[in-house]
């Protein structure tokens, strides 16, 4: 869409900027100065000449026919008829397009190549020659015109198909479309404005630019974000360095030899200047581009983490049950339970609603102190304990070296794991372990857990149940603890392995 936007207007402002460069021109120079700059033949071969019979309105004919021609083809006929796979009509209208294009270009020839017919014995003769010159003409810039349409439907084909997927890269294509566009404007400028401006600035927009233009990307999308994280900075920046000597200094020589700029001195030390003043430039252009570019991916990876973490809480909310419905029912059993003497439950009962507050207390808040999760951990133990207190094969282990735990942490963290365990790994009919070890130094938290695992029965209610799950806690880590969290997890037929490294000094 850019680049349809670009396109019909760089093409009517260089015409519009041509016409009005040409237009002043023919107003502000003397006669002898024009006769000066566009009479050489006639001066040559003692003729009249008139600026504007034999220079200003061919000319202007010339530029502002084919124009229109090559607009009315690039914007409405071929893009029409590429719709409608209608390929002959497309050769027929580039047909007549290149003969439209002669004729004008033959016509005007005329009266540009006056002196043709003083030197020629026959009119025949001079027409001829204009006519070898007229197709010639017309031949390049159909070959050029061509070759611009089939390199635009490429990169539009790439774009859309290839690069569909692949966000990023579509980023970076269509900055790089964009720029090359405009490089192509830039290069029509230089070389129809070339009397009117330094000789050598065509060469450099055609063999320079496309350097500096690169050095830009590479910059932006190479060397800047390595050279962020990368610990080896030297080796980036030496690395950023031999780029522009290896390319840079045999293009520069290049197009000293094309432009001559070697032949003055002067000339050649304020080329130089000017190249070394436009490479700072590019690298400050390069930086600010760069800092825009993560700040506006910081501001997305925050509201993504916003959104995550809403979508991760709803979640976790809707698989509770009702807690005022559970605290009341946990009252009741609690109070039946003393009333007949039953211990194991009322322990039970009292642990399970300590565990609904901190669900409902503590649950909501975004860091709470890792003492307070390591209690919830524990009372959750000691539950599936007197569940399992009666099976001698069930080795249920907590170790804690809660020393140096001073730190907080996202509330409901490290329970899923623990959840895992006792689900897959614990079974009154068979051998069966869990073994959990906690520690903290001055900036981590250490968490293991050790299962056994059994597959599930095909009645248990439980089966197809996640909960939360550990790929739910998996995105948690992610958005809460991004580059400060080591998670990894081995897995066997018969056992089960978390550990789990999570940096909290910060």
């Amino acid at each position: 869409m850019q680049l349809k936007k670009l396109e019909p207007w760089g093409v009517v402002i260089l015409l519009l900027v041509y016409m009005f460069v040409k237009a002043l021109e023919s107003v502000s120079l003397s006669a002898d100065a024009l006769l000066h700059r566009y009479g050489q033949a006639a001066i040559r071969y003692h003729l009249s000449f008139d600026y504007y019979k034999y220079y200003l309105i061919p000319q202007l004919t010339i530029v502002v026919v084919t124009a229109i021609i090559l607009f009315i083809l690039n914007f409405r006929i071929i893009a029409g008829l590429l719709r409608k796979r209608s390929y002959f009509s497309i050769a027929a209208a580039l047909v007549i397009g290149f003969l439209s294009v002669f004729f004008v270009l033959f016509v005007c020839n005329t009266w540009l190549r006056f002196q043709l017919y003083a030197l020629y014995d026959t009119k025949r003769g001079a027409n001829m020659q204009l006519m070898k010159e007229s197709f010639g003409q017309t031949l390049l810039i159909f070959l050029l015109f061509i070759a611009y349409y089939l390199c635009k439907m490429l990169v539009v084909w790439l774009y859309k198909e290839v690069l569909k997927d692949k966000p990023v890269y579509k980023k970076i294509a269509r900055e790089v479309i964009v720029t090359g566009w405009i490089w192509i404007m830039l290069l029509g400028f230089s070389f129809v404005f070339r009397e009117y401006i330094f000789r050598w600035i065509p060469a450099f927009v055609l063999l320079l630019l496309p350097f500096y233009i690169a050095l830009f990307f590479l910059w932006v999308y190479f060397f800047l974000p390595a050279f962020a994280v990368h610990a080896k900075k030297r080796k980036l920046l030496l690395s950023s360095l031999l780029v522009i000597i290896v390319f840079g200094i045999p293009l520069f020589a290049i197009f000293v030899g094309v432009s001559g700029a070697g032949r003055n001195e002067g000339v050649f030390f304020s080329v130089l200047f000017f190249m070394a003043g436009l490479l700072l430039m590019t690298w400050l252009l390069a930086r600010f581009h760069f800092n825009q570019q993560k700040e506006k991916g910081k501001e997305i990876q925050s509201l993504k983490r916003t959104v995550s973490q809403k979508s991760a809480d709803i979640h976790f909310l809707r698989s509770q049950i009702n807690p005022h419905f559970l605290f009341n029912a946990l009252n009741t059993i609690y109070g039946t339970a003393l009333q007949e003497k039953a211990d194991r439950t009322a322990e039970g009962v009292q642990k399970l609603g300590d565990m609904m507050r901190f669900m409902l207390q503590e649950n909501q808040e975004e860091k709470i102190p890792l003492d307070r999760e390591i209690n919830y951990l524990t009372n959750y133990i000691d539950l599936q304990r007197l569940r399992t207190q009666t099976s001698p094969d069930i080795a249920i282990e907590l170790t804690v070296k809660d020393k140096d735990c001073r730190h907080y942490i996202a509330p409901m963290l490290l329970i899923p794991f623990v959840e895992n365990a006792f689900k897959h790994g614990i079974s009154l009919r068979e051998k069966s372990w869990v073994k959990i070890n906690i520690s903290c130094d001055t900036e981590n938290l250490y968490f293991d857990v050790y299962n056994s695992v059994h597959l599930p029965k095909e009645d248990d209610p439980e089966k197809n149940s996640s909960g939360i799950g550990l790929e739910n806690v998996k995105q948690r880590l992610s958005l809460l603890y991004p580059h400060q969290h080591e998670l990894h997890i081995r897995s066997t037929n018969t056992e089960f392995f978390v550990h789990l490294t999570i940096r909290l000094s910060s």
